[in-house]
């Protein structure tokens, strides 16, 4: 057993465990991808017993959504820190490229998400995806205001999250398994969106 295995199950306790299995996930695909995720792994990485992932994950896909829902929570924030630091960029800009950058930073992590909100069944999948839409639909919105109504400013930014989504689409399928674009690919693909819809 690792070293680091033996630390966090020194640190146990019933209050973090499902935090500690979310890390332990988290490390192991952005280590090993997709393949690596065994609920096994995942147990012996977060320091508990294997029969525990069952008592806090009904199982495999119910912790994979927990990772997805902490995914879109990781870009939400990230697209908020973006637009609350922007210094003369649109919001658009500030929250585009923070987006693209969680692609391009987490691909495997960003497919489970969407893969997780595609399939359906899973409410705080989708609760968390609208949050983190709802952060980029009010820098966005912001950016319209005084040039559209409210009622097509919001149309815009659910095109714009809509073609974010397409945009990571074709990324991915292009690139080698587990990469994300590389920058020169991201700062086309805002340019020529600002260019479109907004005439820079």
């Amino acid at each position: 057993m690792s070293t680091a295995t033996l630390e966090r199950r020194r640190t146990y306790h019933v209050g973090n465990v499902r935090g500690q299995l979310l890390a332990a996930a988290r490390d192991i695909l952005q280590e090993q991808g997709r393949v690596g995720l065994s609920l096994r792994a995942i147990a012996e990485r977060g320091g508990v017993a294997p029969g525990t992932v069952y008592y806090h994950y009904a199982d495999k896909a119910a912790l994979l959504a927990g990772l997805a829902v902490d995914g879109f929570r990781q870009l939400a924030e990230a697209m908020r820190q973006a637009y609350e630091a922007r210094r003369g960029e649109t919001g658009l800009r500030s929250i585009g490229f923070a987006y693209l950058n969680f692609l391009r930073e987490k691909p495997e992590l960003y497919e489970l998400m969407y893969e997780a909100l595609d399939a359906g069944r899973r409410q705080d999948v989708a609760e968390a995806e609208a949050e983190a839409f709802a952060v980029a639909r009010e820098a966005i919105v912001h950016d319209f205001a005084g040039h559209h109504s409210t009622d097509l400013a919001h149309k815009i930014a659910e095109a714009i999250w809509a073609w974010g989504r397409g945009i990571a689409a074709v990324a991915l399928s292009r690139g080698a398994p587990g990469c994300g674009p590389q920058r020169e690919t991201l700062e086309s693909a805002v340019e020529g969106l600002e260019a479109l819809i907004i005439g820079r």
